[in-house]
């Protein structure tokens, strides 16, 4: 007497096979993305360095500040209406 499972058994754990499947890939799939900073390739250039500028960035910013500071002064009106335009300009993209 051989006794043979019903459909619905046979379904029964063909789905609980198919859930534990998606757990257990799901499980790796989680482990892969937990591990991916960590396999990034390593950049071989340096985009900042700490510290203070150097004089000369320091000294550069400072002429330019300087020069800027000075065209105002030798042009008033002209400087209302750049600032003006930019402020323009940013407020128009809000």
């Amino acid at each position: 007497m051989s006794q043979s499972k019903s459909p619905a058994v046979e379904a029964y754990e063909l789905d609980k096979a198919r859930k534990q499947q998606q757990e257990k890939d799901g499980d790796l799939d989680k482990a892969l993305e937990d591990t991916f900073p960590a396999s990034d390739p390593v950049s071989h250039s340096v985009t900042s360095v700490a510290g203070a500028p150097a004089a000369s960035e320091k000294a550069d910013s400072e002429n330019l500040l300087d020069a800027i500071r000075a065209w105002v002064k030798d042009n008033p009106i002209a400087a209302v209406a750049v600032t003006a335009a930019v402020a323009w300009v940013i407020g128009s993209r809000r």
